[in-house]
C-alpha cells in the first residue's frame, strides 16, 4: 500500500459527528490483515503525518521509532506481530 487515508468527512476535529467512526482503525486492520495473509505475521510499518500520530500509537497500539529524515521528518511506526494480536483482540472485544 502506498497511502492509508481517511475521508475528510469522516474525522471528527473537522465534522461534528463524523458521518463514519473507526475508518482509520478499519483500515489498519484490513493492512494487518493482509500482512498476515502475505505470511508477514501482521507486521506493517508506515510514515505518519502529525494529525494520525495519536490514532496510530493509542489506538493501534504501534511502536514509534522516531522521525525519517528520509520522509519529511515524518514518524515512523511498526507493527510487529505482538502489536498485530493486542491491537486484533482489542477489536473484538468492543
Amino acid at each position: 500500500m502506498e497511502f492509508v487515508e481517511n475521508a475528510p468527512w469522516n474525522r471528527a476535529e473537522l465534522f461534528d459527528p463524523p458521518r463514519y467512526r473507526g475508518v482509520g482503525s478499519i483500515l489498519i486492520r484490513a493492512a494487518e490483515a493482509l500482512s498476515e495473509d502475505l505470511e508477514f505475521y501482521g507486521r506493517i510499518g508506515l510514515h505518519s503525518l502529525p494529525q494520525s500520530n495519536g490514532l496510530y500509537a493509542n489506538t493501534c497500539g504501534m511502536t514509534e521509532l522516531g522521525a525519517d529524515l528520509d520522509h519529511e521528518g515524518l514518524q515512523y511506526f511498526e507493527m510487529n506481530p505482538e502489536d498485530a494480536q493486542a491491537f486484533i483482540a482489542k477489536g473484538r472485544s468492543r
